[in-house]
């Protein structure tokens, strides 16, 4: 579920840092097929715990499709960003313990579909015509069926309709922690950069100066009796 707050984020998104900027849009695109290649992982262990191999061979498909949006992310990285693409790794786990029911995990994956289906369609519909606007309009066709394919093979996992909504709802809490944790991550990570540049700038500032102000003076103060110590 997008809010009318992450609509506004996304349209300022283009506006201000992806306008003009190849490099940035690279940057973006490297995001979008790490997050398709991760749940390309997360589908194909789900399947391997599904004996129905009609269920088997649905997920199955899935798996191909979301897989081809990963590749079609590869080459619209080219496009922007003229290089060798190198893919981004996320911390790949379980979603749940193996004692959980398996269709909480494509709950999980259910959510996900969703949440990607309309950021991509609000992005493709803010880009300017371009490659990128291009794929994602591309991925969003398939994306709004795997949004009705998800939620049918819950029901036909066994969960009844309210588990569903209870579920989707513990998802939802879930990913905004992860989210606000990465966010407070990159937070700590930017302060820290800052901290270090202050101090590198304000002590290699009078450092310098120092070391200027005894090379002026024609000599440097020498203790050779530290060599002798060696």
């Amino acid at each position: 579920m997008i809010t009318a707050i992450e609509r506004l984020k996304i349209r300022l998104a283009v506006s201000v840092e992806l306008s003009g900027k190849p490099a940035k849009v690279s940057e973006v695109i490297r995001g979008f097929q790490a997050t398709e290649a991760d749940g390309v992982w997360h589908l194909y262990r789900g399947m391997k715990q599904i004996d129905d191999p009609r269920e088997r061979a649905i997920i199955f498909g899935h798996c191909l499709e979301e897989e081809s949006h990963a590749d079609a992310f590869v080459k619209a990285y080219k496009h922007y960003g003229g290089r060798v693409f190198t893919p981004t790794h996320y911390e790949r786990k379980a979603l749940y313990a193996g004692d959980e029911p398996i269709w909480k995990t494509f709950a999980f994956v259910h959510v996900g579909e969703v949440d990607a289906t309309q950021r991509f369609r609000i992005l493709s519909q803010e880009l300017p015509p371009g490659a990128l606007k291009d794929c994602l309009s591309n991925v969003v066709s398939d994306e709004e069926g795997h949004v009705d394919l998800t939620y049918e093979m819950l029901k036909r996992l066994g969960a009844t309709d309210s588990a569903i909504r209870s579920e989707v709802r513990w998802v939802r809490v879930r990913r905004l922690w992860e989210r606000w944790l990465r966010t407070g991550k990159r937070l700590i990570d930017n302060l820290a950069n800052i901290s270090l540049s202050i101090v590198y700038y304000v002590f290699g500032a009078l450092l310098f100066g120092a070391a200027r102000r005894r090379l002026a003076r024609g000599f440097v103060t020498y203790d050779n009796n530290k060599m002798k110590h060696l």
